[in-house]
């Protein structure tokens, strides 16, 4: 009974960190599409919003699914 246990927890754990990679680290767009990019403090979007830092801002994510 305890390998048993022991196999699942295991085999949930992979499960977990596969899931973690997949949706974390691998970034690859479709063929047509422009390459994903980091919003970092370098980027020109961050440099606009931050830009007035006294007025109220609002980002706005959409997802077409």
């Amino acid at each position: 009974m305890a390998k048993t246990k022991y196999l699942v927890w295991l085999l949930g754990l992979g499960l977990v960190l596969i899931g973690g990679w997949y949706f974390l680290f691998s970034a690859i767009t479709p063929n047509g599409q422009p390459p994903l990019t980091r919003v970092t403090s370098e980027n020109p979007f961050m440099t606009a919003f931050n830009r007035d830092a006294t007025k109220v801002r609002m980002v706005l994510l959409l997802s077409p699914t």
